[in-house]
């Protein structure tokens, strides 16, 4: 075999390698899902995908159905004039299982979210009203 025809066969192994690699780490765009909760605990559609169900309170505590189980979540504080706390506050986030004390509304919750003031970290009781962003992936 020439240099050039062994050139070619290893470019050509190699961009099937990269292509059936990268095919097999492409995610399904339906295998993401992302919310936008506003200050007044609901839920902006708009700026929504693939949640199923939704349940928010006073409490700070929300529940998401999604159409997916996923394997990771991340939540943020989101800058909201409007929303009734707008100081220190801390967010978690956690995927299933959810008690189900939580969401009584959305008894098969994918995900939840907690928010709360700097002094009631797990301390039982948040009082809500941040608003916040959240995605999850599968």
């Amino acid at each position: 075999m020439s240099k050039k025809s062994s050139f070619r066969a290893g470019l050509l192994i190699w961009l099937c390698v990269l292509a059936c690699g990268l095919g097999a780490h492409a995610q399904n765009p339906n295998l993401v899902a992302y919310a936008h909760v506003l200050g007044d605990g609901t839920l902006d559609l708009a700026n929504s995908k693939n949640v199923v169900a939704f349940q928010g309170g006073s409490n700070g505590i929300y529940c998401f159905q999604l159409t997916f189980r996923p394997r990771n979540v991340v939540a943020t504080l989101a800058d909201d004039p409007t929303a009734p706390n707008q100081g220190v506050g801390y967010i978690k986030a956690e995927n299933a299982p959810v008690l189900p004390a939580f969401c009584p509304n959305v008894p098969n919750a994918d995900s939840d979210v907690v928010t709360g003031d700097q002094t009631s970290i797990n301390g039982g009781m948040s009082d809500g009203g941040y608003a916040f962003y959240v995605s999850w992936t599968r």
